[in-house]
């Protein structure tokens, strides 16, 4: 008789069976190669890969005085070198532009170029085939996938594997308009920082929600 000592994987399909677990892990495992397939075919023909697309788009929309070198390589999940070599790409497509922050002059900040923001525009589309394809879901059903998801995600962030960046608002460090009538009438607690509404609903790399128990704080919605 064969022996069941031997530790099972999802990709087994005997684990499948009797495991709810598994059969969700495995199906994250799918989506994974399926979003890898849908970047791919949503950047065709822009000139970029889809990770190039997704460090554009990071610089895009995260805070200018955030958007290091080292964060981006923590969102896209590479190596500091991989990053480099993200970034050097989009450099010489004249994407984006490096510069020294005032504030630490050991961190290389990263701006988007005037020719970034229409490669932005050009990737309008991007991340949407995902977003059409829960279209056929109900609000009762999606609330319950984004509680689910996010507490995955929140796990994930907490082992260290992930980052979550999003805007101020629900974070335990905002102050929403401590000085009103300013031209930065918010406050970061963390980095101890005045912000303007701009910046404040930029991504920040540090978000870290009231209630992580969904994909963004119930205290954002």
């Amino acid at each position: 008789m064969e022996s069941e000592s031997y530790t099972m994987t999802v990709f087994d399909p005997e684990l499948r069976q009797r495991s709810r677990a598994a059969r969700v892990a495995m199906a994250l495992l799918r989506l994974s190669h399926a979003v890898k397939a849908i970047s791919s075919d949503e950047v065709k023909g822009l000139g970029l890969t889809p990770m190039q697309a997704q460090a554009l788009l990071w610089v895009r929309y995260t805070k200018p005085f955030l958007a290091s070198v080292g964060r981006l390589a923590q969102a896209l999940g590479v190596t500091h070198v991989t990053a480099i070599g993200v970034i050097d790409a989009l450099e010489r497509e004249g994407l984006l532009t490096r510069e020294t922050s005032q504030d630490d002059r050991r961190v290389t900040l990263l701006r988007v170029t005037p020719a970034g923001e229409e490669a932005v525009q050009r990737l309008e589309r991007f991340g949407h085939t995902l977003e059409e394809a829960l279209a056929g879901m109900d609000e009762r059903e999606l609330a319950t996938l984004e509680h689910g998801l996010g507490a995955v995600v929140w796990s994930l962030r907490a082992a260290g594997l992930l980052q979550v960046a999003e805007a101020c608002r629900g974070c335990v460090y905002f102050r929403e308009n401590v000085a009103p009538g300013t031209s930065e009438p918010h406050r970061c607690d963390l980095i101890e920082r005045f912000l303007s509404e701009q910046e404040a609903r930029l991504a920040c790399p540090d978000y870290h929600p009231e209630h992580p128990q969904g994909l963004l704080s119930l205290a954002a919605e």
